[in-house]
């Protein structure tokens, strides 16, 4: 496959620009990532700075629309928040000036501050109707317990219903600076334009003041292991057992880039594949966050059907058809997937925006080797150290 060019430029007086560029892509993806989320919040702020998502594209994005075309998409993690954009070719500069208004002064009559926590309000109504959002959300808390990366992004119901529109301001005065954003143009030709789009930055505002404190810097997980499970409810039928879900956080090694994060995602569609299991990581302050749900009577019997399916999808690679295998069931899918636009651009905000055009079947086992033994110190009383 042709893999995806990326140039990068960082401004003195503006975010870290990047283009990837895509031969022959008729539509081109935008996207802003601001260098903030749910772990940089202090205890009283819990939930404030996907209130401050919401708000940016209400009142500085407009709703988010490019032209006559897409609106923009929004989302807050634990360490990001990003904004993003599909739009046609000749749209992208535009696209690019929409999004990096969100780096302006951020001003919220009181009527729009109730308005969207309303809609926030409605949105954690929907996700805590979601077994497996919550299970997930259990899982990450009970790994970084007691540090502001156990908290959901969705925040403290209590911490909304006191804002102000102070407290918005302040929040996103404090965070959306031009140097802790990176600006992504993925198209055709898109490193042509690196330099059209640094002059369209010139003039804008660009002083960053102190330097905001994080407070996750010193976070760390609590517990390397943990098993954590939901009652069982009606509608999952009779037999089907509780949710219950697997986790585990390793260190990610030194120089740990793009291919291995390629070889986690194809060895979470190999366990798929061949064992029926879907495993789910997440990079988090260095560390890689593993987990898995799945429905079991009891935490012994999740971890034997999760390191069967393990052992299962690691002899099914370094059988003598591994390779083959591993092309038709992971990668290919895998491939498809990540040559969406969209996806590109994403990817490039973390330092690559293709993946390598083969990956050994033997460090797709590997990854999923140091899973199984991950999972086997989960023990049936739950955490494990």
């Amino acid at each position: 496959m042709s893999v995806p060019t990326v140039s990068a430029r960082p401004l003195t007086h503006g975010p870290r620009l990047v283009a990837v560029d895509r031969p022959g892509a008729r539509l081109a993806a935008v996207r802003l990532d601001v260098h903030v989320g749910s772990a940089d919040e202090r205890p009283g702020e819990r939930g404030l700075a996907h209130v401050v998502e919401h708000l940016v594209v209400r009142c500085l994005l407009a709703g988010g629309r490019v032209g006559d075309g897409a609106l923009a998409d929004a989302r807050t993690g634990r360490e990001r928040t990003g904004y993003s954009v599909l739009v046609r070719r000749a749209d992208a500069p535009a696209a690019l000036d929409v999004l990096t208004a969100a780096l302006g002064e951020l001003r919220v009559p009181p009527a729009v501050l109730a308005a969207e926590l309303a809609a926030i309000r409605r949105e954690t109504a929907q996700r805590a109707a979601d077994v497996r959002r919550r299970l997930q959300e259990a899982l990450l808390a009970a790994l970084w317990d007691g540090t502001s990366y156990a908290h959901s992004p969705l925040g403290d119901a209590a911490v909304l219903d006191a804002l102000t529109e102070d407290d918005v301001r302040r929040f996103h005065a404090r965070w959306y600076r031009p140097s802790r954003a990176t600006a992504v143009l993925a198209a055709d030709r898109a490193s042509g334009e690196l330099a059209a789009l640094a002059e369209r930055w010139t003039g804008r505002p660009g002083a960053d003041g102190e330097p905001a404190v994080s407070a996750g810097r010193d976070a760390r997980p609590a517990v390397r292991s943990a098993y954590r499970e939901l009652p069982a409810t009606a509608s999952a039928g009779a037999g089907a057992g509780r949710a219950a879900g697997l986790a585990f956080a390793v260190a990610a090694a030194e120089g740990d880039g793009p291919y291995a994060h390629d070889c986690r995602d194809l060895a979470r569609r190999a366990v798929r594949a061949a064992g029926g299991v879907d495993m789910r990581w997440l990079e988090l302050r260095g560390q890689v966050c593993v987990w898995a749900m799945l429905r079991a009577p009891d935490a012994a019997a999740a971890t034997r059907a999760v390191r069967t399916a393990l052992r299962a999808a690691r002899e099914r690679l370094l059988a003598a058809d591994g390779a083959a295998w591993l092309r038709a069931e992971a990668l290919i899918p895998h491939l498809r997937a990540v040559e969406d636009l969209e996806t590109t651009a994403a990817r490039a905000t973390d330092g690559g925006a293709g993946p390598p055009a083969s990956v050994s079947p033997s460090d797709v086992a590997a990854v999923i080797a140091l899973w199984e033994r991950q999972t086997a110190r989960i023990d049936d009383a739950g955490d494990a150290s």
